[in-house]
């Protein structure tokens, strides 16, 4: 187990707790997944989810609560609804819960046997079919089946993308005990060379178990798999339909020739392949080259080598490299939004007039070949765009993936209370180049809940957007959008935004895990209004226009509606810099203060940001029927700051 850093652990323990009013989490639906037009019965485990409704984010689905068990739902799938993942999540009288995935296979599918935990007691299954369970702590599930020689055989567990703890390790046996091939987070293929019986272990890769170590177990021929196969997810900037297929052999000499710019669709196959093309640029041609593979959901890792190609006087051709490309994603991810991946791409530029080549490989393409390991070569004019990822905003900040040891990360829904102001993180991912401001709207808003204006600043990476829940807003729970609208290339363009959420909580006492996060279906919020916000903290500057070395100054204001008064720990919030600003408080007595920001260590360029207040409030609360202390987190309204152009001398 990692130990946290002792400053890590001394921060964890004193940060204040956000608000503990009853909230929805969700933690497990079991089973995890049906066969589209089928009827099944789900337990869903989790705190806060009484009165509340399972719902789906598909009108495909009908949740009907057991009369006896209220943790129990049965649920009928039309036959209608696509082969893929859905979000479920409770909806009730505390808001909405966060998601987990549930998902609709079109292959008939059986329940995991609990006793088939030995090779004796193997439960016995048909091909096709899918087999859903969970796997024993410190133990394994067993599988028997018969095969045919010569038909190839696939079995591929979902885990990951069903949000479960599980890293599945998968062995397979033949009658004499032999272990003919094993594999850990991927599909298994084998091609028997005679009929058998053959015996399938099922384990978790470091002996974890539980009902949070779920499966969705896929067994037959690759073509039966395929057709149970939902769609790829969505890329951000998808590459257009392909021009061609690579021809081969086109590696090292045999180089194909293309005319930029060009789309080429590929496969790293047989193992080690290399797949090289070759083009005409003349001196300051700018190309920008982008490989799509692991986004595939392949277990790829792509790289690209651009070379000049040059013959010696004997004719005997010679490759100079000009550029490496490796991994580069616009945003390498944190604990709300995982944007790490492993595909190359940057910018390109010819040095002088020839002959260029581009090669690519899978560093990962050394053991087993597969067609799966599919990629797209993209070459084209640099195209400036942006695309947003919303989250929600912890009262503690999720630790990035460079700070998971020890980290604390919360999975938190957007309930909002009455006269409550809600931050939303919003991240920009900026494209070739593209460092234009973004303006932030939401739609599809109830009555009583806005959004307060905000802008991502020049070369911003993340900016955020506040919520206001009126004093007498109705309760409400939906789904919500937002956009983002910038000048890209003299042309407006506006973005939705996709909506992103870590997948499992932790804390310093519990065994350490990379933080993980997905795309949700849609950002869903609620109006909760069991406990209104009674106090609420204004915000005001001193100027709008300031220079990018000058001290702006801010009035706080705090209106202590609820008749506590208790003192609010403020700080700045809003822009890349600020993490490590002064925090001041505003006490009892005068229910103000001044707060100066100095903006030159943040080296802002000019034009137009968006900053706010975030305050801290010990008060006093009934809770469940209960009197409890606890620290309210409250936010400001929104400020718009305008950064001047410097005055030359």
């Amino acid at each position: 187990m990692t130990r946290p850093s002792l400053s890590l652990l001394a921060l964890l323990l004193t940060s204040p707790a956000f608000a503990q009013w009853p909230e929805p989490k969700l933690t497990v639906v079991s089973p995890s997944g049906a066969q589209a037009g089928t009827s099944v019965s789900i337990l869903a485990t989790g705190s806060d989810l009484e009165d509340a409704d399972l719902q789906f984010f598909h009108p495909g689905f009908v949740a009907i609560r057991d009369a006896k068990d209220p943790k129990k739902w049965s649920v009928e799938i039309s036959k209608n609804v696509p082969p893929g993942c859905y979000d479920a999540r409770f909806a009730g009288k505390n808001g909405v819960s966060n998601p987990r995935r549930f998902e609709v296979g079109s292959l008939p599918e059986t329940e995991a046997l609990p006793k088939a935990v030995t090779k004796q007691e193997a439960q016995e299954i048909t091909l096709p079919s899918v087999v859903r369970g969970s796997v024993p702590k410190q133990g394994m599930l067993w599988f028997k089946m018969t095969a045919v020689r010569g038909q190839e055989l696939v079995f591929d567990c979902h885990a990951n993308s069903l949000d479960s703890r599980l890293e599945p390790a998968l062995s397979l046996f033949d009658t004499q005990g032999r272990e003919l091939a094993g594999v850990r987070n991927k599909p298994l293929r084998w091609t028997p060379e005679t009929d058998a019986t053959l015996w399938l272990s099922l384990r978790d890769f470091i002996n974890n178990g539980g009902n949070e170590h779920f499966f969705r177990l896929y067994a037959g021929s690759p073509g039966e798999l395929k057709k149970a196969e939902a769609p790829a997810l969505p890329l951000f900037w998808p590459p257009p339909a392909p021009s061609f297929v690579e021809q081969e052999p086109n590696d090292g000499a045999k180089a194909q020739p293309i005319v930029p710019p060009v789309e080429i669709a590929g496969e790293f196959y047989p193992t080690r392949d290399v797949d090289a093309f070759k083009f005409e640029a003349k001196k300051g041609d700018v190309w920008w080259m982008e490989v799509y593979s692991e986004r595939f959901g392949v277990p790829t890792h792509p790289r690209l080598v651009v070379e000049r190609l040059s013959s010696d006087k004997e004719g005997k051709q010679t490759a100079q490299d000009a550029i490496l490309l490796e991994d580069a994603p616009p945003f390498a991810g944190d604990a709300d939004f995982n944007g790490q991946h492993f595909d190359p791409s940057g910018r390109f530029e010819a040095k002088e007039e020839g002959t260029y080549r581009v090669q690519v490989r899978d560093i990962n393409n050394a053991i087993e070949p597969s067609h799966a390991r599919r990629y797209q070569l993209s070459i084209r004019k640099p195209g400036p765009d942006f695309a947003l990822v919303a989250a929600v905003l912890t009262p503690t900040p999720n630790k990035t993936f460079k700070d998971y040891t020890g980290a604390a990360i919360q999975v938190r829904a957007a309930n909002i209370r009455p006269a409550q102001v809600f931050p939303l993180r919003v991240l920009a991912l900026r494209r070739d180049g593209f460092e234009g401001a973004i303006s932030l709207e939401a739609f599809d808003l109830p009555p009583g809940l806005t959004a307060e204006p905000s802008i991502i600043g020049l070369k911003q990476t993340e900016g955020t957007l506040l919520l206001r829940a009126a004093v007498g807003a109705a309760p409400w729970s939906g789904s919500i959008r937002i956009t983002g609208t910038s000048l890209v290339g003299g042309a407006q363009r506006k973005h939705a935004a996709r909506a992103s959420t870590p997948v499992w909580e932790s804390t310093v006492t519990q065994f350490i895990e990379p933080p993980r996060s997905r795309f949700m279906d849609a950002m869903v919020c609620a109006i909760v209004d069991d406990a209104p916000f009674g106090d609420t903290l204004l915000a005001e500057r001193e100027a709008a226009d300031v220079g990018a070395t000058e001290k702006v100054k801010f009035r706080l204001k705090v209106d202590h509606k609820s008749g506590e008064a208790a003192p609010v720990k403020v700080k700045v919030m809003g822009l890349a810099g600020l993490e490590k600003a002064k925090e001041t408080e505003i006490a009892i007595k005068d229910a103000s203060a001044e707060y100066e920001v100095d903006l030159a260590p943040l080296k802002l360029l000019p034009g137009d940001y968006t900053v706010w207040f975030r305050g801290e409030q010990k008060v006093k609360r009934e809770v469940k029927g209960k009197a409890s202390e606890m620290n309210v987190v409250l936010c400001s309204n929104s400020l718009s700051l305008k950064i001047k152009e410097t005055q030359k001398p």
